[in-house]
């Protein structure tokens, strides 16, 4: 009897062919998934049914993103964006739409990836379709997060949230979760942000996401790592171990995370390098997880000393990651560029730059991490860091699970500590003979690290004819600086001019650097070449350059750039080959914020730019400045400072600087009855400053007109001449140099009130 033959199996409708490769990706099986999608697009086709080609197609994107093929999983979720949009299918739409801002995300781009889920989350609420919104709203809270909007990410997340879970599916929600959780960890919510994984785990084991399991686990290990649990860390990534089969990136992230354990507990930075390596391989489609990996890169360059190629290459991720609008990725390279810097100068900016980058919940740890290494910059910026760090080291400790809070506390003090010690155990700057002897006959005086690093940064600017912009206080003996400047230049032989820009009316103030033509104003009987001029072949110091105004700005710019000048009241051109060095008190990225100081004329003239320390920051300076004070003067030549005296200069904190050290100095040797300088002749000319703080040592201003203001400063103008000449018994000469101003404008002053 024969059998009738049997009937083959109805081939799979297109919907459970796709329901299927969704069960695939969500159990991690990304390449069978990647087949049965393609086959998926094929029938869909052939079915000619839009919805399900635009379905097929963005999972194919999916599968493919996951399996390494990035490129194309870019075009099919275009594709499924176009089919969809045609068909008015809202829902997979807006799935598309999500499909293309994880892409985008993946590669690095944020700010493509929010504009992405922005559109999806518009189709979403057109379809009304509740499962797809929360999905959307839980990407829009993550990249939110990611370009540094923490609020708003917030409020999004708990949009996401007050959604009912049975509105969309198990994987659906768990995205909810765990992006919930990676902006906790971002803002520091240690305990949110374990509580969250918790429920995402749950979750994913409830409804069998395998693929998701891993994601958990990659999070919580980077999340116990932030509080020091280094232990717990190494047993979470134990537990959840991957097939050599697994995607590339899936590895790369394993290799990320071996290496983030091995810093954190200190091991050799070769076998962290050779961790780095192998991941950077394997992670070239995916730039999450290669920034990270760089980054860890940079740690161990540092660890081995390795600082110019750790700069290079952080600075590079700052780069990169800043194209892609990733703040908080920005915030934490930004910090590894400034422990890398070389210059002083540049570690602070760039410790300023990622404190600013930061804060507000964008990355917790790096703001503490920017806090702490701030905390040992002079005041004001040092106070209010030190207590800014112990403000974000109680709440990050206060959001860490109890059982965690011993190591987050102790991780937090290692973190303080190292830069408490690196600020200790400073490199001693260490001068060549030659620079040493003309810093000497300059007169700048004294050894802390702060003045000798000044010092040894003008010495490299003055290798070649660069302009330096010297920042200071007044008082602080900036014009010094300039002289060295000019005595180490090729230019020592030729001419060094000086003017004080805020000392001259502007209508004198071009006169005077550019010259002027006999007739040219009243008053001008005689042509004059100017400054520039007079400084033909050496260095022009220009005192006060933040004083200058918007018009001189721009006819000083002009002259820097054509390399010659036009006389007042003249028609000729005449070239000039001067070395312009200039000084201000004044914060001059402040002033070109504010629209006060032009940003083309300070990248012209800062070619180098100079910090003077103030004296307060070298408390330890000063007995050596005040003996080289009374040294100078003939008449104090013999005198000597006693150790009362040495202790109420040190009890002092010296708000006008070396100026007014010098001031009080020779005044105190004025009121010694011998040539012994004690402690009761030093307070006695510090007078009631000491009583005042720093920030009131001027006067408020009471006056209400101009003429009763211009007579108080005419008062506290002769009282201070007075002094000095007291100070100076009789001695004009030497009363001008204890103000620091010539002995003809001694005079005026003293005509003048």
């Amino acid at each position: 009897m024969r059998h009738a033959p049997a009937k083959r199996a109805p081939r799979a409708a297109p919907r459970t062919r796709i329901e299927s490769v969704e069960t695939l990706l969500e159990h991690g099986h990304f390449k069978r998934a990647a087949e049965l999608a393609r086959q998926s697009v094929d029938a869909a086709d052939r079915a000619k049914n839009p919805q399900a080609r635009a379905a097929a197609r963005r999972l194919l994107a999916h599968a493919q993103l996951n399996t390494d093929h990035a490129a194309d999983a870019l075009a099919n979720a275009h594709e499924a964006v176009r089919i969809a949009q045609a068909c008015k299918a809202h829902s997979e739409h807006a799935l598309a739409e999500l499909a293309l801002s994880e892409i985008a995300r993946s590669s690095g781009d944020d700010t493509a990836g929010l504009a992405h889920a922005t559109r999806a989350r518009r189709v979403a609420e057109r379809s009304r379709d509740l499962g797809v919104l929360r999905a959307v709203l839980a990407e829009i809270g993550w990249l939110l997060t990611r370009v540094g909007d923490a609020e708003r990410a917030r409020e999004v997340f708990a949009e996401a949230l007050a959604i009912p879970d049975t509105a969309s599916s198990p994987s659906r929600s768990f995205r909810v979760f765990y992006n919930s959780s990676r902006a906790a960890r971002a803002a520091g919510r240690v305990t949110d942000a374990l509580q969250m994984l918790d429920q995402a785990e749950v979750l994913a084991k409830r409804a069998d996401l395998r693929a998701a399991l891993w994601s958990i686990a990659t999070t919580r290990t980077l999340t116990l790592l932030d509080v020091g649990a280094i232990d717990e860390a190494r047993q979470v990534l134990l537990c959840h171990p991957i097939s050599p089969e697994a995607p590339r990136w899936q590895r790369a992230q394993q290799l990320m995370l071996q290496a983030s354990i091995a810093v954190a507990a200190g091991e050799r930075p070769d076998a962290v390098l050779v961790l780095v390596a192998s991941g950077l391989e394997l992670a070239t489609d995916h730039a999450l997880t290669r920034q990270s990996l760089e980054r860890l890169r940079v740690s161990a360059l540092l660890a081995r000393g390795e600082r110019e190629e750790a700069e290079r290459v952080a600075i590079a991720i700052v780069s990169e990651s800043a194209r892609g609008g990733a703040r908080p990725v920005v915030a934490a390279a930004m910090a590894l560029a400034a422990r890398a810097a070389t210059h002083p100068q540049a570690a602070l900016l760039r410790w300023l730059g990622a404190h600013s980058l930061a804060s507000g919940g964008v990355a917790a740890r790096v703001e503490h991490e920017s806090l702490a290494a701030l905390a040992g910059e002079a005041d004001p910026i040092g106070k209010l860091s030190r207590d800014g760090c112990a403000v974000a080291h109680a709440r990050l400790v206060e959001r860490t699970p109890p059982h965690l809070r011993a190591t987050a506390r102790r991780t937090l003090r290692q973190v303080e500590q190292r830069f408490s010690a690196e600020a200790t155990r400073a490199p001693k700057v260490e001068l060549d003979p030659h620079t040493a002897r003309v810093r000497e006959d300059v007169g700048i005086v004294g050894s802390s690290s702060s003045l000798l690093r000044a010092v040894a940064t003008v010495a490299r600017s003055s290798r070649n004819a660069s302009s330096i912009v010297l920042i200071g206080e007044t008082g602080s003996g900036k014009e010094l600086f300039a002289r060295l400047a000019h005595e180490l230049s090729p230019r020592r032989l030729g001419p060094f001019v000086a003017i004080n820009c805020a000392a001259i009316p502007e209508p004198l103030l071009e006169a005077e650097l550019f010259g002027h033509e006999r007739g040219a104003f009243t008053g001008a009987s005689q042509s004059r070449k100017g400054l520039f001029g007079e400084a033909d072949g050496g260095t022009l110091f220009l005192d006060e350059l933040g004083e200058m105004s918007a018009a001189m700005q721009a006819k000083l710019l002009r002259v820097l750039e054509d390399r010659e000048v036009r006389a007042v009241g003249g028609g000729k051109v005449r070239k000039v080959d001067v070395r312009v060095i200039a000084a201000t008190h004044r914060d001059l990225i402040s002033l070109i914020a504010g629209k006060q100081f032009r940003e083309d004329l300070y990248y012209r003239i800062a070619g180098w730019t100079v910090r003077v320390p103030p004296l307060r920051e070298r408390p330890e300076d000063v007995p050596a400045i005040a003996r080289a004070l009374l040294a100078r003067d003939p008449s104090t030549r013999g005198y000597r400072i006693d150790v009362p005296g040495l202790t109420a200069l040190a009890e002092y904190s010296w708000p006008g600087n070396v100026r007014e050290l010098s001031n009080v100095i020779h005044l105190a040797a004025a009121l010694a009855e011998d040539d012994v300088v004690g402690g009761h002749e030093v307070r006695q000319a510090i007078g009631d400053r000491a009583q005042r703080p720093l920030k009131d040592q001027t006067s408020a201003v009471i006056e209400t007109t101009i003429e009763q203001l211009r007579g108080r400063h005419h008062s506290e103008v002769r009282e201070l001449a007075g002094r000095a000449i007291a100070a100076a018994d009789g001695n004009k000469r030497a009363a001008a140099r204890a103000l620091g101003i010539s002995r003809q404008n001694l005079y005026r002053l003293i005509e003048e009130t």
